[in-house]
């Protein structure tokens, strides 16, 4: 197997780097319809009237036969939001829809205050390689999205871990899509920038895509920067920066087509990232290192480049054979980061984009203390099956299975910490899922279907992982849905845990919870090779409820027991000092000097947590007239809300065995930023015409209570605030006197205030006063912003 290892390994990176290349051969051979001549009024009217025709046909639930790019499952969705409320969004591409809709596609097991891993991703019912393959898609080539629970992830052969969503495209789509972006935040005038462009054309039998994104932040610079020793007296010290520069360039291609029974996706992406920054200390800060008695401790300002170049290329297969689907993904990812850290404040250079030759670099050699280089290269694949067994009285019994394959390697290297890392996994997989109807929809107690799961994953450095559980799905009547599930998991560390390159950054602000003070530290990430795989069982039960059409009340109960959770310990308290002794380092004085906040094992986690909330959809007002259909009524004005409550009951924490149990929602904490908040309600709504939308995003989540110094009587409250986002959106293309007189303007304007209440994380003691480490101008430096989108398509 080493052998073989190496020679895929060999190949990753030449084979990712030339997949957009693979894509573009097909793409081009492919006809999926004579394009345009340019973009004549009336081409645009033929275009909208189709999309306006689709966008009628979902006011209209098909209960009769199954729709254009149905999930193969008797379970229906839990969500569906239709192609109006998708532009009503104006987001850049399918990616901001997904951050955007994020309420609806969280589930009970997300992180307080994240919406969680991306969900798991099906485009027209079907598998594919993974969201990346579809995120740059403009939103206008979506004509619906269904959002369904874990149990069908089960029946695709994925962990039941993230909802699956199913992203319906458009039948017949083509379109370039022009997008130019201007973000600013008044506090500071930070600029943003970001151009786009997106050719995608979808036919009957093929589609095709190719996308060019461009995005650049200005840095912030501190108003002081503070002298390091030895500094003349009357030299200029250059500003450190408060919020990094960055630059990122996206190159992307995808092409499917179907053949026969057959459909097949070739996919690549190129991402290059760039960040820019200056290390260093305002003048504040040196009372803080004379206090602390670290006078010299200051080694800024220093400047730092941090590059990361991803390379990736995908294959898929979807096909049927009589009643059993079955796909195949093989994906090839080859991932470079390389930071140098110099010793002068340096130069920043307006763009900076590192090179695609940056794939498998090095440092030069055990002398070049400024780099830490790591690089991770996978190449898998998995086989899926999905179709019925047998008959039963109740209906047919169904069964999936899924085999994979996974060769993956990361090399570390940090000569400034004499760290030098290589560490090989190799994976085989097979997972299968029954499920068993009991009885149907006639009966007394309505349907009922049971299943069974199962996943074995051996690895080459954890052994052999295994995931059991069992699920029942119930409609006792039909506006009523129940899913419950239990399940034992075991999950070892990823490669990233466990061995990326170490990191020091010094000239950091740590609030030190023991003495209760601000100190000036060095903090270490990275990997840790002494990670241990965690343990889980969880126990999930979901009701939803459709009392009237296009209104859903849902809630779900969520119970976990974790050992051995894997944690990066942030916070310096008297409990996770005793626990983690070497986690942090104090001088003579006491003063805390330096954290490393490389992830460890706690010894176990319970938590308990119910997340209730709405969704709700309708279409209201005359029906408008679709151009160029003789003014046949066809899609409405659109309006949706969705609102969701999490109310956490219950989250303690061991930190080693036989160490006291931790309550975090009751002032215990782990984290600098403070113990987990009880409630959080995430607020999302849309209306739509059809020459202007708006769209609303909300959250907010309760504030947090700790107690910190020597005592452990001084009281500190963590709050966040109401984090409110807005967007207005204009079709001018709808808007006859201007397009009539300014025929190039056609396209849609979209005018956005994201955080318009100037929310952040707030900490301040029992009198009101706000210790340095937690001040806004160091922890949220951007603040509010403002920002004005163009995006023109031409069909």
């Amino acid at each position: 197997m080493s052998g073989v290892y190496r020679r895929v390994m060999g190949a990753a990176g030449l084979t990712s780097m030339y997949g957009l290349l693979l894509v573009a051969a097909p793409a081009g051979a492919q006809t999926v319809g004579p394009a345009p001549a340019g973009p004549s009024a009336d081409s645009f009217s033929k275009a909208d009237a189709t999309e306006a025709a689709e966008a009628a046909k979902d006011e209209i639930l098909v209960t009769a036969h199954q729709q254009h790019g149905a999930v193969a499952t008797d379970i229906p969705p839990q969500v569906t939001i239709n192609s109006a409320a998708i532009s009503a969004l104006g987001a850049a591409d399918l990616n901001e829809v997904f951050e955007l809709f994020a309420p609806e596609f969280r589930n009970g097991q997300s992180a307080p205050g994240k919406a969680g891993d991306t969900p798991i991703v099906l485009v027209n019912g079907q598998r594919i390689a993974g969201f990346a393959a579809i995120k740059d898609l403009p939103p206008e080539a979506i004509r619906r999205i269904e959002v369904y629970p874990e149990k069908v992830a089960l029946q695709y052969g994925y962990d039941a871990t993230q909802k699956v969503v199913n992203v319906v495209l458009r039948s017949n789509y083509h379109a370039l899509t022009l997008l130019g972006r201007y973000t600013a935040a008044p506090e500071n005038w930070r600029g943003v920038y970001r151009a786009k462009a997106d050719l995608l054309r979808i036919g009957e039998n093929a589609h095709w895509n190719i996308d060019l994104d461009y995005a650049h932040q200005d840095p912030i610079y501190s108003p002081t920067t503070l002298a390091a020793p030895g500094s003349a007296a009357d030299a200029a010290i250059p500003a450190h920066t408060l919020a990094t520069q960055s630059d990122d360039l996206t190159i992307s291609g995808d092409a499917t087509r179907q053949l026969g029974g057959l459909t097949a996706e070739l996919a690549g992406r190129l991402d290059l990232h760039a960040l820019q920054s200056r290390l260093g200390l305002s003048d504040d800060d040196g009372d803080l290192l004379v206090a602390q008695g670290s006078p010299d401790l200051i080694s800024g300002p220093r400047y730092r480049s941090d590059r990361t170049v991803d390379a990736q290329t995908s294959l898929t297969l979807n096909g049927k054979l009589d009643e059993w689907r079955w796909s195949f993904v093989g994906k090839l990812d080859d991932t470079t980061r390389a930071i140098h850290t110099l010793d002068g404040p340096g130069q920043f250079d307006t763009i900076q984009l590192p090179s695609p030759g940056m794939i498998a670099d090095h440092c030069d050699g055990p002398y070049d203390a400024a780099c830490v280089v790591t690089d991770q290269r996978t190449a898998g694949g998995d086989f899926y099956l999905n179709g019925r067994l047998f008959a039963l009285p109740a209906g047919s019994a169904s069964a999936s299975f899924r085999t994979g394959f996974a060769f993956s390697g990361i090399r570390s290297e940090a000569p400034g910490a004499g760290e030098y890392q290589t560490r090989n996994r190799d994976e085989a997989n097979v997972q299968a899922n029954l499920d068993l109807p009991v009885t149907t929809a006639r009966s007394a107690i309505g349907k009922l279907t049971i299943g069974i799961n199962g996943e074995a994953r051996r690895l080459s450095d954890f052994g052999t992982l295994t995931t059991v559980g069992s699920s029942l799905q119930w409609t006792p009547i039909k506006p009523v849905e129940i899913v419950a599930s239990v399940r034992r998991d075991d999950q070892a560390p990823d490669l990233q845990q466990l061995a990326q390159g170490l990191l020091v950054t010094p000239d950091l602000r740590e609030f030190d919870f023991v003495t209760g003070q601000t100190s000036i530290v060095q903090q270490t990430v990275g990997g840790n090779t002494a990670l241990d795989r965690q343990r889980s069982r969880i126990a999930d039960i979901r009701a939803q409820i459709t009392p009237v059409a296009n209104l859903q009340l849902s809630a779900e109960y969520t119970i976990e027991h974790t050992r051995d959770p894997i944690f990066s310990v942030t916070a310096a308290t008297a409990q996770t000092e005793a626990a983690f002794p070497d986690l942090f380092t104090r001088n003579a004085d006491g003063y805390l000097t330096a954290v490393d906040d490389r992830p460890v094992n706690l010894y176990s986690r319970d938590q308990q947590r119910i997340r209730w909330g709405l969704n709700y959809s309708t279409a209201f007002g005359p029906a408008n007239p679709a151009p160029g259909r003789d003014g046949k009524p066809l899609a409405r004005d659109q309006f949706q809300i969705a609102l969701y409550d999490t109310w956490r009951l219950q989250d303690d924490a061991r930190l080693q065995e036989g160490s006291p149990r931790l309550s975090l929602l009751d002032g215990d904490f782990i984290s600098d930023t403070g113990g987990t908040p009880r409630h959080e309600l995430e607020l999302q709504t849309t209306i739509a015409t059809r020459t202007w939308s708006a769209d609303i995003n909300a959250r907010w989540q309760a504030p947090t209570h700790v107690m910190a110094g020597p005592l452990a009587d001084e009281a500190l409250s963590f709050s966040q605030g109401v984090t409110l986002d807005l967007r207005f959106q204009i079709n001018m293309t709808e808007i006859g006197w201007l397009s009539r007189a300014l025929p190039f303007l056609r396209g849609k304007l979209n005018i956005s205030a994201d955080n318009i209440l100037g929310a952040h994380a707030t900490v301040h003691d029992a009198h009101g006063v706000v210790p340095s480490a937690y001040s806004e101008s160091y922890i949220n430096p951007t603040g509010r912003t403002f920002r004005i989108t163009l995006r023109k398509r031409f069909h």
